[in-house]
């Protein structure tokens, strides 16, 4: 078997296969920043995304909390209920009669 004998580059060659090696490594880099799906600035926004989640999470479970709450206290408190049967509902009490003193609107004829 022969073997050919190893031939230097040229500068000029040298010079092309340094631009050749560097855009490929620019590549790359691009590739890894912003690779779609998997891409460092995909990651980052998946981050950013994940913690307005959990904030949103939170939220929720104290609102659940609260209106657990309220549940309890309609089903087991009847001051309670009636409280929110009269401010939210408007209902009243046997005999009971309600005396509006606001301001009168004048009806135009």
């Amino acid at each position: 078997m022969k073997r050919k004998p190893k031939t230097t580059l040229s500068t000029l060659q040298q010079k092309r296969l340094l631009r050749i090696c560097l855009v490929m490594a620019l590549v790359v880099i691009l590739w890894f920043v912003f690779a779609p799906g998997s891409g460092v600035f995909h990651l980052h926004q998946q981050k950013k995304y994940l913690a307005l989640l959990k904030v949103e999470k939170e939220q929720l479970i104290q609102e659940n909390k609260e209106i657990s709450e309220a549940i309890e206290r309609l089903q087991n408190d009847e001051e309670y209920l009636e409280q929110v049967a009269r401010e939210e509902h408007g209902m009243l009490k046997e005999n009971e009669m309600v005396f509006d003193f606001g301001k009168e609107k004048k009806e135009k004829d």
